[in-house]
């Protein structure tokens, strides 16, 4: 699919950018001419992103509508969380619920980390420094678009993602955490 100058798309690595313009150049010398989007990440002041038109394996797509979010949020505790007693195959669920790169994979990964995180708390028990990386990097994916998309800032979007799985998952009991 093909963007215009002034789209808005989210960039897998980079989250949600703006196309600033659409250029045809040469990047590092290797002597072959690409059409590329550069892009300014919206919560990345001064930052620049070029990704070639074609050709490339980051992924782009449309921002979300804000109404995916509320649906999000008001299906909260029909988002499965994700379950695996071994953490090494937990972690590769992660990371491949993620690479769906969309925001309800998004939400049931950061759902998930964010109740094994309060039940280990709960328990007196240190909270997984992988699972504080995990909820590092899809928090911030699914927080950043979910507060572009409703004109908000993120850490808006975090505390009412955050409110709305502790109001509608008080019950839920993972395996492992």
């Amino acid at each position: 699919m093909e963007y215009q100058v002034g789209d808005y798309l989210v960039h897998e690595g980079s989250g949600v950018c703006q196309i600033e313009d659409i250029d045809d150049m040469e990047l590092m010398g290797k002597g072959s001419r690409k059409t590329y989007y550069c892009m300014s990440p919206v919560f990345k002041a001064g930052a620049k992103v070029f990704t070639p038109i074609s050709g490339s394996t980051v992924r782009l797509r449309p921002v979300a509508k804000q109404e995916t979010f509320t649906r999000i949020l008001e299906n909260i505790d029909n988002i499965e969380c994700i379950e695996e007693p071994n953490e090494r195959a937990l972690q590769e669920k992660f990371k491949e619920v993620m690479g769906e790169f969309t925001p309800e994979s998004l939400a049931q990964v950061v759902k998930t980390v964010l109740i094994r995180k309060w039940q280990r708390i709960a328990a007196g028990k240190k909270v997984m420094a992988l699972d504080e990386k995990t909820l590092s990097v899809a928090g911030r994916k699914l927080y950043e678009e979910m507060a572009f998309s409703m004109g908000k800032d993120i850490t808006f979007a975090q505390n009412l993602f955050e409110e709305a799985v502790k109001t509608h998952t008080a019950n839920t009991v993972l395996i492992g955490a």
